[in-house]
């Protein structure tokens, strides 16, 4: 049960990402979990593939998926947060600040998991 739990526990985030933002951004909001959810799953892949579960370079301990799951999650609430206070953003500039928010949480967890 634990394992089935850990597998499935960023999902939390859809929900949460619906009702925390204005009506306007939810489903560029739900697209930004969505798309790192589905990234996460595909590092954590990678990484199982090519051996390193761990991470190539011996700095921490825990496995990659739980460090993507703590850079991931604190990114996606703190992009939350911030959409949270800006309802009043127009679209194409939330959608903007999504995709960037998304490549710096992309190369982060990236580098994290090297580690």
């Amino acid at each position: 049960m634990g394992t089935f739990i850990y597998q499935w526990i960023d999902l939390i985030w859809l929900p949460i990402a619906w009702f925390a933002v204005h009506k306007r951004h939810r489903w560029a909001m739900l697209a930004f979990v969505l798309t790192c959810i589905v990234t996460l799953r595909t590092q954590v892949e990678l990484m199982d593939v090519i051996g390193y579960t761990h991470g190539m370079m011996p700095f921490m301990d825990s496995p990659a998926r739980t460090r993507g799951l703590i850079i991931y999650g604190t990114i996606i609430a703190l992009f939350m947060a911030l959409a949270h206070y800006s309802s009043r953003t127009m679209n194409m500039v939330f959608l903007a600040a999504a995709i960037s928010t998304y490549i710096f949480a992309f190369c982060v967890s990236m580098v994290v998991m090297l580690l």
